[in-house]
């Protein structure tokens, strides 16, 4: 596995991700390496191993010279390379060159992300185009993400969806006792803060509620200038809890009055499906990746529209009922990683016929 930070480090969907389906791809008989950063922790279960690289620091370097340094090391090593991202990605190229078999999953389109300024973007377009030619099969997270595949490449993808995780309730303990929290009495916010995840326009509408409910953010942003923004933007009931993982965060899930996803942008979020499985009530932005998830289990507003959003919260605390809550219907992680090993298996056994994938032709 390249491109992501590695295992436990909680940083984004992509760590996630491997945190969930790589120790099921290890119950499935795959023996896994996580090339990872510095901060990543160690794995002890047999069969997953973090194998940590350096990097050049800085916003633009970190991932694509840890992956290049990672794939210094893996080419050749193992049956399938498997890239996490468009712009590690990129380096399908080299293992077309080298004969070593890869595979790369979109997360997201990256290219359409605020954070990146115009020279990235570009570069990022490349990447994607690059992994349309070489990468012996590319597999996405999303429906619109296939169609957007098929319909500017004519190539046609894997859709391999994130899994619902299995999560464990959490009581009112320590987590909300020392924010002053009472059991259903606050929205709860878990991203990176991102401009796309769009929680300024949370806080915009949080501020219009007439009600003392408190809206808590976990998280951190990855632009100091944004963070000052919506500390600027918020009110006395808004808390910022910076980054919460393990225990802590099951305690914010469990017993939060709402989940709120107000995002621009996304590929599938870690954080929606998290909600999903503790069964909290769920207010979304409108876009086609959130709606495929959710269906008719969330509260729904107009992408950017602050008082959509503020109506729409208005609406989800009046009906919220412990004994309303959902289950979700969605495919484990144990069933992801199955769909996982299917392509590892196919890229192995047919490594020339695969090529046909460079350009839609394989089925």
């Amino acid at each position: 596995m390249i491109g992501s930070r590695g295992l436990g480090t909680s940083y984004g969907g992509i760590e996630r991700v491997l945190d969930a389906v790589c120790p099921e791809l290890v119950a499935l008989g795959h023996e896994v390496d996580v090339f990872a950063a510095a901060m990543s922790t160690s794995s002890e279960l047999p069969g997953l191993k973090v194998v940590r690289v350096p990097c050049v620091r800085g916003k633009h370097s970190e991932t694509i010279s840890r992956s290049v340094l990672s794939l210094s090391r893996a080419v050749g090593r193992y049956d399938v390379v498997h890239f996490h991202a468009i712009g590690p990605g990129i380096l399908s190229v080299a293992t077309q060159l080298l004969g070593q078999p890869a595979v790369v999953t979109i997360h997201g389109l990256d290219q359409r992300r605020d954070k990146w300024g115009v020279v990235a973007k570009s570069c990022l377009s490349l990447a994607e185009d690059i992994i349309v030619k070489c990468a012996d099969r590319v597999t996405v997270v999303s429906e619109d993400l296939r169609r957007h595949f098929l319909e500017r490449h004519d190539l046609r993808t894997s859709y391999i969806p994130n899994g619902l995780p299995t999560v464990a309730q959490v009581p009112r303990g320590p987590v909300l006792a020392s924010l002053g929290l009472l059991k259903r009495r606050y929205i709860f916010f878990a991203s990176r803060l991102t401009v796309e995840k769009g929680c300024h326009d949370l806080i915009e509408a949080h501020a219009g509620l007439d009600n003392d409910v408190a809206l808590v953010i976990a998280g951190k942003a990855l632009q100091p200038d944004y963070e000052a923004h919506l500390r600027q933007l918020a009110g006395r009931d808004v808390m910022f809890v910076g980054h919460r993982s393990g225990r802590e965060l099951q305690e914010l899930y469990s017993n939060a009055a709402l989940f709120v996803l107000p995002s621009y942008l996304e590929g599938m979020s870690m954080a929606l499906l998290e909600a999903m499985a503790y069964g909290v009530p769920i207010v979304v932005s409108d876009i086609p990746e959130n709606r495929r998830v959710v269906g008719n289990d969330a509260i729904c507003f107009p992408v950017h529209d602050v008082r959509g959003l503020a109506e729409a919260l208005r609406l989800a605390l009046a009906q919220r009922s412990d004994t309303t809550r959902h289950t979700a219907k969605w495919p484990t992680w144990a069933n992801i990683a199955k769909q996982y090993g299917d392509v590892y298996h196919r890229v192995t056994a047919q490594p020339v016929a695969m090529m046909g994938t460079l350009y839609g032709n394989a089925p």
